[in-house]
């Protein structure tokens, strides 16, 4: 029997939330266990003969259902698709045939709708789908794509469609399908993201460029030295996250300063009207052992007071013989303080434990005189048994919204991220040549702090006789990390045989003295943006932002000390988007975003920020009423101001100068959601090229491709198949005349889940199907030699989940 629960005491905060949420379900006053039993559940019903839609709703529901022959005989349904509760369900399926369903104590009865008394009106019915679709959610939907609005490039609630800019959204549907638990499994297989992997640390690089990261439209800043930043943020367990939108491209308006390749915006799951409960326990290859729980619904009899709580926790070993535990806790609630007004607010607390790490030292292919390492096995690793840390976070936030009458809207929002990892033991083989050298180090008491305050107000004006839609908004960000940096020389380890791997690491004794660091960085901003309808099938999008910005660094290596300020940087966004048919439309945009520098010329004058321009023209469509959306895209990079190097000063110190002109060009196209009934798909191809000397290191063509289908045929119905294909040409780095290179490489994932009943199902996921051997990361060192990160070989993994 696989060891599901917790190993150890320090485990126990997961063990008791997930036992509070299973006494919660048996001690819900009456009322509560009546909504329960109205539970929203997701469902594929085609349109067709009505008794038989009804009699598969009933069944997959589980309610009890009379139906009268002579009421549904000659009439159609026009099916069902999406999360409903019984209410919800019925009234959809019913619609246009005339008849209700009634609940009584037996159960549902149909009947035919009552005709209106003399000088009544009669409303058409409504569907309850309106909070999901105002806010985008993805969950219970069953689908790959998102029907509802983004506000993550524009800060407008805009659809897809009518974003002049490339959105992907991986939706809980698709992460779930394929078992994509961290930032890291999710982005790996998000079209146009390239995942680089430099041993522990991964990077994700859109268009050539790095990324920024934010949760609920909130900056996640990591600040530091890279071994505390690369663990912050993208091994990030996903129990808590709705859907991950990545918007491609430079985004000042939303970010002003930062990188230019894209910004990825994790949205968090809401607390549901409905009552709502599931538990997965799994287990997969290398001891790999999983338990997570989820549960939602009313705190009280109208539904105005509602919260969640969503618990998982992860114990596991790596292919290369690393051991982690991970345990993520999330609670929210939300109340309506009146008709138009919500308040709501949450917490997330995160604990990792990884022991025998590597950090982010690859390993050695080349040394800085192109001598050739032998290469080592996949399962090598040069971390030390001793080497590794624990860390804990807590996210918080806090959201005010409030609907005025005229059809705007107003959200303050505010969050505060907190990071601790008491200490870092640093133990890595770090060169095979010229000699086998160990790296050591010890980081103590490392403390980050993330926060920011957000305030918009949107929504509809008139104007010439046209309604368009204005965003304002204002908000404030800092961050600041602390740190004690105990480094330690490297040491040759003579007689040691660099295949023997980390473990003949002798420990050391803890450093005699400590850096004390510290990092931090502040911003304060104004925006607006503005959706200007020049005619029917014409709107322009308009916005710009103005930051101040300022960053201070202070540690004992003077050439890492940095004080930079910066104050009105003006990042402008433009966009152009033409309906040229019901379900296609034409766009074009300009986007901008900066990055402080502190680079000097030759008159210790700092240059002006580098600037990210994006260049974008493409076609969207919308198709088989929105449940299939479909683009194609070309886009042009610049970036100016990039500091080169052009001599030294009298002092020794290096004089720049900036320069323009950097170029990034690609196209991309992209597909997502049903392209039949039960086939879900989400299909990408994207062709980068630049002029850099480093795009080498980025694959040129990538094609991803996640996709599965539910088994309609007798005997097959509660079957879904699926597979994720990715491919990437070559990448390579070179230093003098050595190369290191990957060729073009295909990796296959397999899927597989069965609805044993309408509660409980039971999945399978084999990743890596036909076991490639690829180096998942290439690193260039530059003096030290070229290096690279093995990707993991197949694994096999399997879920029973049971929905209350």
């Amino acid at each position: 029997m696989p060891h599901i629960l917790p190993r150890h005491h320090r485990h126990t905060p997961i063990a008791l939330a997930l036992f509070a949420a299973c006494a919660c379900l048996g001690s819900m006053p009456d009322d509560a266990r009546a909504q329960s039993s109205q539970a929203a559940r997701s469902h594929d019903i085609p349109a067709g003969p009505l008794d038989q839609a009804l009699n598969r709703f009933a069944a997959e529901a589980g309610i009890l259902l009379t139906i009268d022959a002579s009421l549904t005989a000659g009439k159609q349904s026009p099916g069902l698709k999406g999360s409903a509760s019984p209410a919800q369900g019925l009234e959809q399926l019913l619609q246009g045939t005339g008849l209700e369903a009634v609940q009584g104590d037996k159960g549902w009865q149909l009947r035919r709708i009552p005709a209106p008394v003399s000088g009544e009106a009669t409303l058409a019915p409504v569907t309850v789908s309106a909070q999901a679709e105002r806010n985008g959610i993805t969950e219970g939907s069953g689908s790959y794509t998102a029907t509802g609005p983004s506000g993550t490039a524009t800060g407008l609630a805009l659809r897809l469609r009518e974003t002049p800019q490339s959105i992907t959204v991986m939706t809980r549907q698709r992460m779930d399908d394929f078992k994509l638990e961290t930032l890291t499994d999710v982005l790996e297989q998000a079209p146009g993201v390239t995942v680089s992997r430099q041993n522990d640390m991964n990077s994700f690089n859109v268009r050539g460029a790095s990324v920024n990261l934010q949760t609920d439209g909130a900056r996640r800043i990591s600040t530091g030295w890279g071994w505390n930043t690369h663990i912050v943020h993208t091994l990030d367990d996903l129990a808590d996250i709705d859907r991950v939108e990545v918007l491609k491209g430079s985004s000042g308006l939303v970010n002003g300063d930062g990188a230019y390749g894209a910004t990825v915006n994790l949205i968090r799951k809401r607390p549901t009207r409905d009552f709502q409960a599931s538990t997965t326990v799994g287990a997969a290859s290398w001891d790999t052992y999983r338990l997570d729980a989820d549960v939602s619904g009313p705190l009280n009899a109208d539904a105005s007071l509602r919260g969640r709580l969503v618990a998982a926790h992860k114990e596991s070993k790596t292919f290369n013989g690393k051991d982690s535990d991970a345990s993520t806790l999330y609670g929210t609630v939300e109340y309506d303080l009146g008709p138009a007004t919500t308040v709501g607010a949450g917490l997330t607390w995160r604990q990792r434990e990884v022991r025998g790490a590597g950090g982010t030292t690859p390993i050695q292919a080349f040394d800085g005189n192109g001598n050739a390492v032998p290469r080592m096995a996949r399962d090598y690793n040069i971390g030390a048994p001793w080497a590794g840390y624990k860390q804990d976070s807590l996210n918080a936030f806090a959201r005010l919204e409030h609907r005025f009458a005229n059809g705007w809207t107003g959200k303050l929002q505010v969050t505060h991220d907190g990071i601790e990892t008491p200490e870092m033991r640093i133990g890595s083989l770090r060169y095979a040549l010229p000699a086998v050298t160990a790296q050591y180090g010890l980081y103590k008491d490392i403390e980050s702090r993330d926060q920011s305050i957000i305030l918009d107000l949107q929504g509809p004006f008139s104007l010439f006789g046209r309604e368009h839609k204005l965003l304002l908004g204002a908000g404030a960000a800092r961050s600041r990390t602390t740190l004690l940096r105990g480094d330690q020389p490297n040491q040759v380890l003579p007689g040691v045989d660099y295949g023997q791997g980390g473990s003949v690491i002798p420990e050391p004794a803890d450093p005699l003295a400590y850096s004390s660091d510290y990092f931090s960085s502040k911003r304060r901003y104004v925006y607006a943006a503005s959706q200007l309808s020049l005619a029917d099938p014409v709107k322009l999008i308009l916005g710009a932002r103005v930051s101040d910005y300022e960053q201070k660094d202070v540690t004992d290596i003077s050439w890492y000390n940095y004080r930079m300020k910066e104050k009105g940087v003006v990042t402008p966004y433009a966009g152009l988007v033409v309906d040229v048919a019901r379900e296609v439309s034409v766009y074009a945009s300009y986007a901008s975003i900066y990055n402080a520098q502190s680079a000097k010329d030759a008159s210790e004058r700092t240059l002006p920020p580098e600037e990210g321009l994006t260049y974008e023209i493409g076609a969207k469509g919308e198709f088989f009423d929105k449940r299939l959306n479909a683009s194609i895209s070309h886009f042009w990079m610049r970036t100016d101001n990039v500091a080169e190097e052009i001599g030294l000063n009298a002092q020794g110190d290096s004089i720049y100068k900036a320069v323009s002109g950097v170029i990034r060009r690609g196209y991309e196209l992209e597909l997502s959601g049903e392209l039949a009934r039960g086939w879900q798909a989400q299909g990408s191809y994207v062709q980068n090229s630049s002029d850099l000397d480093s795009a080498s290191a980025t694959p040129k063509h990538q094609f991803k491709l996640g996709t599965t289908y539910r088994l309609r045929s007798e005997g097959w119905q509660g079957l879904t198949v699926g597979a994720a294909a990715r491919w990437q040409s070559q990448t390579s780095v070179e230093r003098g005349s050595a190369r290191l290179s990957q060729d073009a490489y295909w990796l296959l994932d397999l899927m597989a889940r069965y609805q044993i009943n309408n509660k409980l199902s039971l999945s399978a996921n084999l990743n890596n199907v036909l076991d490639k051997n690829y180096f998942a990361g290439l690193t260039n060192f530059d003096s030290q030699g070229l290096f690279y990160t093995w990707g993991a070989p197949r694994s096999l993994s399997a879920s029973l989940r049971y929905e209350f």
